[in-house]
């Protein structure tokens, strides 16, 4: 049973302690006041001055104590509530890859109980499960490698093999991979523009991030994929623009799709599953490799947009391309 997180009781105490704060420091400045007005009436009655600059010192360092405690108790109560925030969201996370882990187990385990119930089957059915078998492990492998993947990102440990590749070589055989491992034509598959220079990168890490953002298009795409690809370089980057057609993202959550666990939820989609880490471990790649990854959303119909800028290689970028190089020596 999934444990339910209420801040309810915790805002009550928070307010409570404020308004708790709030009294004494009330209290403090009405018992000033009347301390005030008293030691000038007596001084007035007698004709004696009193001094009173230490009793000012005094209340103006007991506010800025309690105003110092008031800030604390806020910023505490602020932590605690992100800290509620994230564990809903990893809860969210471990229901979410336990079914994604599932599913492709379950597959498996169906083909290999029909291999081994019926002998009868045909040498071309057995093929065919197998290559669905081979299908379900790679996607499991995927699945597992991205969490692995954005457990070394965090910690510091994740070493990419970097070498000066040829930007518009690599790119488009990497594509035209990816749209034979997700089935796709070359119809819905489009790749605008050419690219003269060269890039550094580790090309494992690179089919990573482009295998994330087609497998979302092909998630979030009711009827028929359809990805335009545009390549452009703008002055010490390339510029790669990938556009789909799907349902698209809220204008409102746009800024949050990097973020780690974050799932789009669509009504339009709802058999739509994730771990919400694909695009958190697409922009911790980018940004490794000193570019940057950004989500638009289209003028001119649905879908989304995500552009990405990668420093181009020998133009302006020399100390970062010498120690990506140098991680790999």
């Amino acid at each position: 049973m999934r444990k339910k997180y209420s801040l309810a009781k915790y805002i009550v105490i928070f307010v409570f302690v404020q308004l708790t704060w709030l009294a004494v420091m009330g209290l403090w400045i009405a018992r000033y006041v009347v301390s005030h007005v008293t030691f000038r009436e007596i001084g007035r009655r007698y004709a004696i001055q009193i001094e009173s600059g230490a009793d000012v010192a005094m209340l103006v360092i007991g506010l800025v104590l309690i105003a110092g405690g008031v800030a604390g108790i806020s910023i505490m109560f602020r932590y605690l509530n992100l800290q509620f925030r994230q564990t809903r969201l990893y809860d969210n996370f471990i229901a979410s890859i336990t079914h994604e882990l599932k599913t492709p187990l379950a597959s498996i385990r169906l083909y290999i109980d029909t291999l081994d119930r019926y002998p009868d089957i045909t040498q071309e059915q057995t093929k065919e499960f197998l290559t669905q078998m081979r299908r379900e492990t790679a996607r499991l492998d995927r699945m597992i490698g991205s969490v692995l993947e954005v457990d070394r990102l965090e910690s510091g440990y994740a070493r990419y093999y970097c070498t000066v590749l040829k930007a518009d070589e690599t790119l488009k055989s990497l594509f035209e991979e990816l749209r034979l491992q997700f089935s796709l034509s070359p119809e819905q598959v489009r790749i605008i523009g050419n690219l003269q220079s060269q890039i550094v990168l580790d090309a494992t890490a690179l089919r990573i991030v482009f295998e994330n953002l087609f497998e979302n298009s092909r998630r979030y795409t009711a009827d028929s994929v359809r990805i335009e690809i545009t390549l452009t370089e703008t002055g010490k980057n390339i510029l790669i623009t990938i556009r789909d057609h799907g349902a698209g993202v809220p204008h409102k959550e746009l800024k949050k799709v990097f973020k780690k666990f974050y799932r789009v939820t669509d009504p339009q989609i709802p058999s739509v599953k994730g771990t919400g880490l694909g695009l958190y471990l697409v922009k911790g790649i980018i940004a490794f490799h000193g570019g940057e990854i950004r989500a638009e959303l289209p003028t001119d119909g649905k879908g989304l947009i995500m552009r990405i800028e990668l420093p181009t290689y020998l133009k302006g970028h020399k100390r970062l391309h010498r120690k990506l190089l140098k991680e790999r020596a």
